[in-house]
């Protein structure tokens, strides 16, 4: 029997139903029984030659046994699932606020695939093992009890033989668990990959058919599928290898009491009957540990899930909320913002992107951060939200370090419109929620026609009922932008992020939406990350960063009259645009 110590703690809060499913177990174990008892003693009356109307009781009561059984089993299935139900349901929520806990970083390491079979698929294939495996275990060791002592007053050397072969059915699993574990691991690496691959084919459909590429994607597909083939025939051959040695143990087992019975009857101290009793006793004795191989086998798959389960609960997130945190600022309106000799790096720290950054935003300012890709700018939102915390240096918010503050205080204060803007399957009402789940009708209008999406929300049939699809896909890139915009003007937040807000905006409507963005950044704390430097011109200061550090800064006056890396980047971008003329 192979129970393992953190998959059983996993029924901690369902004991109650695990006691019943083994007391359940037992009493259709004790069916069993019952019904070879009253079947060797029907038998017997046949022998000695009774009327049927003799028998006919037994027969009733066999019947009865029949059915109670019958309904026990159901009582069985329905609590095994009720247990199921509810373990997965606490597991899976404590795996996904762990996940929520674990944040950005942890994604950015993992496959999206991955991670969905560990919380899908990795938790479901748990039931097995947790509501038929563990159950059972007792069941099999409990039940036999009375069946053994029974046949030991019947003939020792039956009871001793009987012992030894059921002694020798649970070395089974043991013996080969750990190269099954091995190939099992293999399995759930290959199922699992299968997954990724396949979810990253949905994701990027549009990208594979606009190259031409959904054939050989298809194919990388198809490798993944015979991967997952071979490892699980591999491991089906190992677990078939153990099945065989039990079935083998069980009929020994039977065969030797059996012949021992027969020396007994040959030598006139038993009867037929007596042989057919214990022939009927030594199969129950057995049948809970066949159950038990049964059910290892369906719950198998849920222990190979379980490793991918444990590492995804024993990450360690790369930001915590100290245990004193900060969960408010009160009073303060329009907070700075301090970096201060700032390094980070991906890859903990060898791939560099921040290298001794200083800068400020004063209460109400607002700043652009500028440059090429890859100088940092994103990096800087990313550290700011305190998805990742610097290697070294300090990061301040009003004058208090950024990791002395409760992490959903802070990211309450900040509000984010984003190069790639996320909208969640569901209606164009519920994202906007995101913000502010308490928001009115009239607030959220309101904030669509500040971003000028308004108009074009209350067009659509169904208005702001619309349902966006999955990631807004149903929507141009310029709708999604437009909803972002409104979805931070809801929030109303002290500090305001804007990176890249008009990258997805035709030039029709940029200037409406600059309009708003002006209203929305008067009297909060912003920083403008960009691209386009003709949305940063008037910015209260613009920063310029070069390979992870600031190399100007200055208003836009300033730095294109200063001729340095700005002004490089305005006329090459002046450049391109008459080019594109």
């Amino acid at each position: 029997m192979l129970i393992h110590r953190r998959l059983l703690a996993l029924t901690a809060s369902v004991r109650g139903w695990l006691a019943l499913l083994v007391i359940l177990g037992l009493l259709i174990a004790a069916t069993f029984i019952g019904q070879g008892v009253l079947t060797a003693w029907v038998i017997r009356l046949i022998f000695a030659g009774e009327s049927w109307q003799a028998a006919a009781p037994l027969m009733l009561a066999i019947l009865a046994l029949v059915i109670v059984r019958a309904a026990l089993q159901w009582f069985e299935g329905v609590g095994a699932k009720m247990m199921a139900v509810a373990i997965k349901e606490r597991l899976r929520t404590r795996l996904y606020a762990h996940l929520l806990d674990l944040g950005v970083g942890y994604l950015v390491r993992e496959r999206t695939g991955a991670v969905q079979s560990t919380l899908v698929d990795g938790v479901q294939h748990l039931e097995g093992y947790l509501t038929r495996y563990i159950p059972q275990c007792f069941v099999a060791l409990i039940a036999p009890v009375p069946i053994i002592a029974f046949l030991y007053l019947v003939d020792p050397l039956i009871a001793i033989v009987v012992v030894a072969c059921m002694a020798l059915i649970p070395i089974a699993p043991a013996a080969y668990s750990r190269l099954l574990g091995r190939y099992g691991q293999s399995h759930w690496e290959a199922y699992s990959a299968l997954n990724a691959r396949f979810l990253d084919a949905l994701q990027g459909m549009i990208t594979l058919k606009a190259f031409n590429a959904s054939e050989r994607h298809g194919r990388q597909l198809n490798e993944e599928a015979w991967r997952l083939y071979r490892a699980t025939m591999l491991q089906l051959m190992i677990s078939l290898v153990g099945t065989g040695f039990i079935g083998l143990l069980t009929g020994a087992g039977t065969s030797a009491a059996i012949g021992v019975g027969s020396v007994t009857l040959a030598g006139g101290a038993a009867t037929m009957a007596d042989l057919l009793l214990i022939l009927l006793l030594v199969g129950e004795c057995f049948r809970p540990l066949l159950l038990l191989d049964r059910y290892w086998h369906i719950g198998y798959l849920g222990i190979a899930a379980s490793n991918a389960i444990h590492r995804l609960l024993d990450a360690q997130p790369e930001v915590r909320s100290p245990a004193s945190a900060i969960r408010a600022i009160p009073g303060v309106t329009r907070p700075a913002v301090r970096f201060q000799h700032v390094f980070f790096g991906y890859n903990a720290g060898e791939r560099p992107a921040l290298v001794d950054l200083s800068f400020s935003i004063d209460p109400g300012e607002r700043v652009a951060l500028v440059g090429r890709s890859g100088a940092g700018k994103s990096t800087v939102v990313a550290l700011l939200l305190r998805f990742f915390d610097p290697q070294r240096g300090i990061i301040t918010l009003d004058g208090r370090d950024l990791r002395e503050y409760d992490l959903e205080s802070l990211r309450r204060m900040v509000a984010v419109v984003s190069q790639d803007t996320y909208l969640f399957y569901g209606t164009i009402a519920d994202n906007l929620r995101l913000a502010r789940p308490g928001a009115t009708q009239a607030e959220l209008e309101a904030a669509a026609q500040a971003a000028n999406i308004h108009a074009f929300i209350t067009g659509l049939p169904q208005g702001y009922e619309t349902i966006v699809g999955e990631r807004g896909m149903r929507l141009s890139g310029g709708e999604r932008q437009r909803i972002a915009i409104a979805r931070a003007l809801l929030k109303d937040a002290p500090i305001l992020i804007l990176d890249e807000a008009t990258s997805s905006v035709d030039a029709a409507n940029e200037a409406l939406i600059q309009d708003a963005l002006e209203r929305l950044t008067a009297g909060r704390t912003t920083l403008i990350i960009a691209h386009r430097l003709s949305t940063v011109v008037h910015a209260d200061r613009i920063i310029v960063l070069e390979a992870g550090r600031v190399v100007e800064s200055g208003t836009h006056d300033e730095l294109t009259t200063y001729q340095g890396t700005y002004a490089q980047l305005v006329a090459a971008q002046a450049s391109s645009f008459s080019l594109h003329e």
